[in-house]
């Protein structure tokens, strides 16, 4: 049976089914509204406009009206993201063309994706090439980038590489998240409750309690505190010890999902006079959550008649070879080799199982062996201190202080069945400090910018890797640390050269100092959730690695790196911008701390080369009929040098560097075409390339592959339709995303793969005159798709993959109160 073309088959008529339910609720939507009167056409458009209100956004540090930009931008209102339901920056991409989610941990772990440019290794000693900022403070931490989201003003999301105006260098793209100010003026706030129930056996509930206040303790001094509580109760049922076949017993059997939320942000603003003003933030997080879960596929390595790995399929119910080699043979169990499995069974003791007989059960229920709850963690606060100062009414000086500490343990049950194989726990503590100076000013038709930005990291990222089937239990334990200190200078000048004309010029260079310590341990694992920092710790046994003889790899590098714009702008009327631009992108090297127990790794690949990105990009953006139709449109080429690749075989991966190319093109498009009714789209293509990529270590086999996480298409769409309704508004919503199929490994083997899929929501909502109150029922992933997430090929240690997915479809029920 062909599973991927009757996926495909399912994804259609599921696609036609629901756009049809979909069609039916805005039919009766709009019935309801075709019978009520409309007696005000203020009442009709809550802000008594037609057209888009400006968005204000400050990508280049001033600011300007989102269309005046040339630059590739999506940017959210605080207020549009509520509207929209959008609790957590994961779900941007559904907004967002060219954004995507690279995910780890069993879907305890996300991090962004913009335009195919992703790394998609999970150990917090890697940094991301898409820059996170929390009000102008950097996050350098890429197991942090994704979080509930509070009382924002708004999002912007930029597109291309970044640095020549502030903070640091990103060859991707960057995402700033902009808290709400304090007023010096007037007290405001909001409590917003949310009660949600997901569409799984076990119907759990997800809710959410938001609320802010500030406003002024003085003429000069102003406050805003926000907080944010959520919980989601477990919505995977664990049947553990159903089909368990051998090994031991263990776990505690909780059902898994769990996930619970505190946030606090305060922010204090003290401007003194209309020259100068400085921003205090100081914000906690605390999250835990159960051991990540998978859902398991059962699957077969395809090995060559040279040994080498060269795919892994899913397998069908009659299936008992543990892989498959040439001719169709048997080609036995731990083809990679490491020793630690073995000696395994003769052959699959359930045909169509895993390793151990386990078939799975069906979706959201599982028997896990590695069922706990509140297993992991992430606990993080900061404090920020931003001061600007007016020198002369033509420059200004900026000046941004941050501070980051970082405490993340994340584990999961690495063969997502009943037998205890394996259980992979990554843990980091880190902090960080970044310092940024900016200057800017105007000097007649000269716009220019110059600063300097330093950063400091300090990371110990640990790995361990459980081994169930040992006796005694074992943890084989790589233990990282990291130190980064990076400079950098950047200028930008904007050159009104002529009318309608202007020429942006600017240019960075960093210098940057890395030093790093792996050891590969063996410890003695005296609990299931034990998880050893450092060789001090009970149970230590001995070095292993990563170096030949048991050695411990001591790396430094020190790189310097230079980036560069040169755009031209130009506007042949008011309402249109067209530029066409180059940008050369950077990022440093640095090293790779392979999982102990994982694929022997040559000493030559526990480093590896800076990456620059030679990025090509031409765009227009342009308004229509007094701004009720905006129309942006970009298209890029990306030309990679030693693109910092991710390969993940057996347990673990490494970083290695390759050549890529990307092409594509991204449509935005908002309109206003009645009074009442707004509706955005958005589509994107990506087509890229990673060349010559082996499908492991020995590269014996290498492939022309496409960058995981990322679907050559992906469309939003989005109606709203407001009309005044018993001494209120009354707001209809539907929505549609969709993303083609795409890989979820650089390997670009076949069983770590998806279709295609679309998702659609739906919501209505009521909000009194006065705008305080508001009530709301929103339907998420309406069709109730089963969309992965993330796909861990672990065939050659239990005869499957680990699959995690989006949530269930889930009804929400949410009032707000303004004050």
């Amino acid at each position: 049976m062909n599973v991927t073309k009757d996926k495909a088959v399912r994804s259609k008529i599921s696609y036609f089914r629901y756009s049809t339910a979909l069609a039916g609720l805005l039919s009766f939507g709009n019935n309801a509204l075709a019978q009520t009167a409309v007696s005000n056409e203020q009442a009709a458009e809550p802000n008594g406009t037609v057209g888009f209100e400006e968005i204000i956004v400050t990508a280049q540090k001033k600011s300007e009206n989102v269309q005046k930009v040339g630059i590739a931008i999506q940017a959210f209102t605080g207020d549009d993201l509520a509207e929209r339901g959008i609790q957590s920056s994961t779900q941007l991409v559904d907004v967002t063309p060219g954004l995507a989610l690279s995910s780890a941990g069993g879907g305890t772990e996300s991090h962004f994706s913009i335009r195919g440019v992703t790394q998609s290794d999970y150990n917090d000693i890697v940094e991301s090439p898409n820059a996170v900022y929390l009000d102008d403070g950097y996050m350098p931490f890429q197991g942090a980038q994704t979080f509930m989201m509070m009382d924002l003003e708004r999002v912007e999301i930029q597109k291309g590489p970044q640095g020549t105006l502030f903070g640091r260098n990103a060859t991707g793209g960057l995402i700033q998240f902009i808290s709400r100010k304090p007023s010096l003026t007037e007290y405001s706030g909001y409590l917003s409750l949310e009660a949600g129930m997901l569409d799984s056996p076990t119907n759990p509930l997800r809710t959410t309690v938001e609320g802010a206040v500030g406003g002024p303790i003085s003429d000069k001094l102003g406050f805003r505190i926000a907080a944010k509580g959520f919980k989601l109760s477990p919505f995977v049922i664990n049947r553990y010890p159903e089909q368990l076949f051998e090994g031991p017993l263990s776990g505690d059997g909780a059902d898994l999902g769990a996930e619970r939320m505190l946030a606090v942000r305060g922010i204090l603003l003290f401007k003194p006079s209309e020259s100068f003003s400085s921003e205090l933030t100081g914000f906690v997080l605390r999250r835990t959550m159960s051991a990540g879960f998978f859902e398991q596929e059962q699957a077969a390595a395809v090995i060559d008649r040279n040994g080498t790995w060269v795919d892994t399929v899913v397998i069908g119910p009659n299936e008992t070879r543990l892989s498959i080699g040439p001719g169709g043979a048997d080609a036995g169990w731990d083809v990679q080799n490491t020793g630690i499995f073995t000696p395994g069974p003769p052959g699959r003791p359930v045909p169509g199982g895993d390793y151990f007989g386990f078939t799975g059960i069906k979706p959201w229920v599982t028997s896990s062996s590695y069922g706990f709850d509140k297993a992991g963690h992430v606990d993080m606060e900061g404090v920020n201190l931003k001061n600007t100062w007016d020198i002369s009414g033509a420059i200004t000086l900026t000046s941004v202080s941050d501070y980051k500490k970082l405490s993340k343990l994340q584990t999961s049950n690495g063969a997502s069945g009943p037998t205890a194989v394996i259980f992979p726990t990554i843990g980091n503590e880190a902090w960080s400090f970044t310092q940024e100076l900016r200057l800017n000013g105007n000097a007649g038709n000269l716009q220019w910018q110059a600063g300097a930005f330093y950063l400091h990291t300090d990371i110990d990222a640990n790995s361990a890797l459980g081994i169930g089937l040992a006796n005694p239990q074992i943890s084989l334990s790589t233990l990282a640390s990291q130190k980064t200190n990076s400079y950098s200078i950047f200028a930008q000048g904007d050159w009104s050269f002529a009318d309608k004309w202007k020429l942006i010029l600017g240019g960075r260079y960093t210098q940057e100092k890395k030093r790093s310590l792996v050891t590969q341990t063996i410890f003695l694992r005296p609990t299931e959730l034990y998880y050893p920092r450092t060789i001090t710790d009970p149970g230590y046994i001995a070095t292993i690695g990563p170096l030949p003889g048991g050695l411990p790899f001591a790396g430094r590098s020190d790189d310097g790196l230079w980036a560069m714009k040169a755009q031209i702008n130009y506007s042949p009327t008011n309402d249109m911008l067209l530029y066409a631009g180059v940008n050369r992108g950077v990022k440093a090297g640095g090293f790779n701390s392979p999982l102990a127990g994982g694929l022997p790794i040559p000493a030559s690949l526990l480093s590896y080369k800076p990456e620059v990105i030679w990025a090509f990009e031409g765009g227009v953006k342009s308004s229509w009929f007094d701004n009720r139709l905006q129309a942006n449109l970009s298209i890029f080429h990306y030309d990679y040098r030693d693109y910092q690749a991710f390969l993940f075989a057996g347990v673990g991966g490494i970083v290695i560097n390759r050549d890529s190319k990307t092409n594509g093109g991204e449509l935005s498009i908002k309109a206003v075409p009645a009074r009442g009714l707004n509706i955005t789209a958005g589509v994107s293509y990506t087509d890229a390339k990673v060349y010559n990529f082996p499908t492991d270590v020995t590269e014996q086999v290498v492939r022309t592959v496409r960058p995981s996480f990322t679907p050559k298409w992906r469309s939003n769409l989005d109606a709203r339709y407001s009309h005044s309704f018993h001494n209120g508004t009354l707001t209809w919503d539907a929505n549609w995303t969709y993303r083609s199929s795409m890989f979820f490994s650089l390997r670009n083997f076949s069983a770590v793969s998806d279709v295609g899929h679309s998702k659609f929501g739906a919501g209505i909502s009521w909000e009194d005159q006065s705008e305080q109150l508001t009530f709301g029922l929103r339907v998420e992933n309406l069709a109730n798709e089963r969309i992965k997430t993330s796909v861990f090929d672990v065939a050659s240690v239990c005869g499957c993959v680990d699959v995690s997915y989006e949530l269930p479809r889930v009804y929400t029920l949410s009032v707000r109160y303004n004050f």
